[in-house]
């Protein structure tokens, strides 16, 4: 029978309180002398737990004379980091990312079109240009590329998909770094799909846009896929 530390328990008690709003973001929990005197663990307990939330960006510590722990809700920032530790420390096979990426990036055209802002056009239409200002170099074309499909994402205004596709971006970047991947006929291609879809969702024609989308990252996936190795892990393509 496993037996959870005190500290776990404690954890999860003060974390349901956040999560279920009883306690709210800018509240301060009690010093920890006083939780050590309400729960009855010991202060290295106490310690533990609220290291526990620290590092789950649910709290946030303050220094000084009116030091203490204050309540901090979730950020994306919370889910990148462990989507990203997911991927590296599981050593996910390349191939994972692939089929992750042509699952959710026509979808996220698709809801790009339903949903998109002026605004959000006018951030895509410009991280474009900036695609085609960078034409001739290529790291910095790579750094544009996922650049754009960052915003194609960040127009869907799903903050779990915003979150997760900013999550796996550096294994995005490193897996379009590849050699023999990025000819100008390859550069030629991308630009000239990006603004097809960027057409798409511009007149907001969700299927088009999908379609447009699942065919671009389409391609790239099988191009990759005949260049990288199978046993490639996804934090490793393009950094031999």
């Amino acid at each position: 029978m496993h037996v959870p530390k005190a500290a776990d328990v404690l954890a999860e008690r003060l974390r349901e309180q956040i999560l279920s709003g009883r306690l709210r973001e800018g509240d301060q929990l009690p010093a920890e002398r006083e939780l050590v005197e309400q729960t009855g663990l010991g202060r290295s307990s106490v310690r533990e737990a609220l290291r526990v939330l620290e590092n789950q960006g649910l709290i946030s510590k303050r220094t000084g004379r009116n030091g203490g722990s204050l309540i901090r809700r979730p950020d994306r920032a919370a889910i990148e980091s462990s989507i990203d530790l997911f991927i590296r420390g599981r050593k996910l096979r390349f191939r994972s990312l692939l089929e992750t990426r042509e699952a959710i990036e026509p979808a996220s055209a698709r809801l790009a079109a339903l949903h998109r802002t002026d605004e959000d056009l006018r951030e895509l239409r410009d991280a474009h240009r900036q695609l085609e200002a960078v034409y001739g170099d290529v790291p910095s074309f790579l750094v544009a590329n996922v650049r754009w499909h960052l915003a194609v994402v960040t127009a869907t205004h799903n903050e779990l998909l915003i979150a997760f596709m900013t999550a796996i971006s550096h294994a995005m970047h490193a897996g379009t770094d590849l050699q023999d991947f990025n000819s100008d006929e390859v550069r030629t291609i991308v630009t000239k799909a990006h603004r097809r879809i960027i057409e798409a969702i511009a007149d907001r024609d969700a299927d088009a846009a999908r379609r447009r989308m699942e065919r671009h990252v389409g391609a790239y996936c099988e191009q990759v896929r005949s260049k990288a190795p199978e046993s490639v892990e996804a934090g490793e393509v393009g950094e031999e």
